[in-house]
């Protein structure tokens, strides 16, 4: 450590080299108030203490005062050092000093060990956060792209007909009320016509031909449940078996009953 004595006193700068010695401080001696780096002391004898001594605050971690006055309020110092002075005194004042320095240095690092400490915790936390949220946008992903996983929108919106929906065909035919449910909604479904048209648009290998040896193949799985309903409900409880099933009906339609 260090110390800046201010004072063209020979007898008090002759002590302070004795006792700076003692306790393995450097001694530097200046008659003016020119200070560029900082200090651990910094020690202003009586004849300079003047509209300039807070100003050496910022430039060490003690500063003291030496006077046989009591210092003004505005006169911001650490210790006073009163004058005249011994050597023991002084030096059983700049040891406490030092130990009020130790003290500080002390603190200081136990606080920022703390602040460090906080500091990891939160980026930990931080980072765990980030990573759980990583792994859920994950899981969405994957979730969006597997076929097998039916959304509630989805089947609000209908589409295509899977295994699970097939089999459910089975299970809304089998209602006792379902004829009156028919009846209901008849207006609203599409006719049979309009299901075959939009069929033959939609699927372009579907082609119609006059040669019933070549029949038109449809796969009930491209359509909704709603637009197929109508069509259903000509089936008898057999047909709807075999389509649950997975197995191929053949199914002859006409315009117009020959009979």
């Amino acid at each position: 450590m260090n110390l800046l004595l201010i004072s063209d006193t020979p007898i008090i700068i002759k002590i302070f080299k004795l006792v700076c010695k003692k306790l393995n401080l450097e001694l530097l001696v200046q008659n003016n108030y020119e200070v560029e780096t900082k200090k651990d002391f910094i020690i202003i004898d009586q004849t300079y203490i003047d509209d300039k001594f807070n100003t050496l605050k910022k430039f060490c971690s003690k500063l003291g005062a030496i006077s046989n006055d009591e210092l003004p309020f505005e006169k911001a110092r650490d210790f006073i050092i009163p004058r005249p002075f011994l050597p023991l005194q002084l030096q059983e004042i700049i040891q406490e000093q030092l130990t009020f320095i130790d003290e500080e240095a002390t603190i200081s690092k136990q606080e920022n060990i703390k602040n460090t400490a906080k500091y990891e915790d939160f980026t930990n936390d931080l980072t765990n956060y980030v990573e759980s949220l990583a792994d859920d946008i994950a899981l969405d992903i994957d979730d969006d792209n597997d076929e097998s996983i039916v959304t509630l929108a989805s089947l609000r919106d209908g589409g295509i007909l899977d295994t699970k929906e097939l089999s459910k065909i089975s299970e809304i035919l089998r209602y006792d009320n379902i004829q009156n449910e028919v009846m209901h909604e008849e207006a609203d479904w599409k006719e049979l016509s309009e299901i075959i048209d939009e069929a033959l648009n939609e699927v372009n290998e579907f082609t119609l031909k006059e040669d019933l040896e070549n029949p038109t193949t449809l796969v009930l799985n491209r359509y909704s449940i709603d637009e197929l309903r109508p069509l259903l409900e000509k089936f008898d409880q057999k047909i709807i078996d075999k389509l649950t099933n997975g197995e191929d009906i053949d199914l002859k339609l006409r315009l117009k009953d020959n009979n």
